[in-house]
């Protein structure tokens, strides 16, 4: 008797310690999987422009605008004319300034004539005054007489250097007309708007008769090279993102797989975010742009709205 109740002590000591030993086995598992899965991709929302950013195009005067050539989508080479703008009262202005160069280039020559003519009798003037000053000197003439040849050599320097100045008056005047020449020239060609670089014309704002003023928007212009999606990264997950990785852009119409990327951009500071944020939310989480180059058979519009997948391994 006392040995079949000491076999059933020894029995249920047993199943306290498997089930101890069940529990601390459950609880580890249980601790192993809630533990955190490692980050492996970091998904932003993103949005369409060329590498080289989207321009603006401007005007650099006012005026009428005579003829737009260049329509929305149309590819151009850098310095195509896109917008002329009227120029018949500045061509006659600038072909005025340029009548005058041939006038202004007889001044010249004239007045040069003139300086030289002047320097030829001042020279003769000059000896004559050394050889009275030697016959004074041998009393072969009086000293009124040598007054005298002083006094023509005074004159003739007087009208030599004030020739002088009238050739460099005349000078000026021509440097003067270059100028205005120059000048005019620059606003008849800021009145002939052209393609800052080989690309493409998203968009114009504007047709012919309109009147437009220096500094007005005109429309937007897409420069040539590769596309790229520009996104914001939480700073919760910015430093994990480094130029080379890979990533995938995702259509948000119907979540397909619509090209693919490089990361070749992370800035270096932290800012607030801007991509479509709403102007009236208020926001105190920060992050950094990165810029994804798609491969170059991407087809995605400029502008577009897509979702990206960067992959942190």
């Amino acid at each position: 008797m006392k040995k079949n109740h000491i076999s059933i002590i020894a029995s249920i000591a047993i199943l306290l310690f498997a089930s101890c030993s069940n529990k601390d086995e459950q609880k580890n598992k249980k601790v192993e999987s809630t533990a955190p899965n490692e980050i492996t991709q970091v998904v932003g929302v993103a949005r369409i422009e060329p590498e080289k950013g989207l321009l603006y195009i401007y005007s650099n005067a006012n005026g009428k605008i005579e003829s737009v050539n260049a329509i929305e989508n149309d590819v151009v080479k850098q310095n195509s004319v896109l917008i002329t703008l009227t120029q018949q009262t500045d061509e006659a202005e600038l072909s005025m300034e340029k009548s005058k160069i041939a006038s202004q280039n007889s001044a010249i020559e004239s007045a040069e004539a003139s300086a030289k003519a002047i320097q030829s009798d001042l020279q003769k003037a000059k000896a004559d005054v050394e050889l009275n000053e030697k016959l004074l000197a041998a009393k072969a003439i009086t000293a009124q007489t040598l007054n005298d040849s002083k006094a023509k050599y005074d004159k003739l320097l007087f009208e030599y250097n004030k020739q002088l100045a009238g050739v460099n008056e005349t000078k000026n005047k021509l440097t003067e007309i270059e100028a205005n020449i120059k000048y005019k020239s620059a606003i008849i060609n800021d009145k002939i708007i052209k393609a800052p670089f080989n690309g493409k014309v998203l968009q114009l704002d504007v047709h012919n008769g309109d009147y437009i003023t220096t500094g007005q928007k005109l429309g937007q212009f897409a420069p040539e090279g590769s596309l790229v999606a520009v996104t914001e990264v939480d700073e919760l997950f910015a430093d994990k993102i480094k130029t080379g990785m890979k990533a995938e852009i995702i259509s948000q119409l119907n979540g397909e797989k619509i090209g693919e990327g490089e990361v070749v951009f992370v800035a270096e500071f932290l800012k607030k975010k801007s991509l479509f944020s709403d102007e009236t939310t208020i926001e105190d989480r920060r992050v950094k742009e990165v810029k994804i180059r798609l491969k170059s058979d991407t087809k995605i519009a400029i502008n577009n709205r897509v979702d990206c997948i960067i992959k942190l391994k």
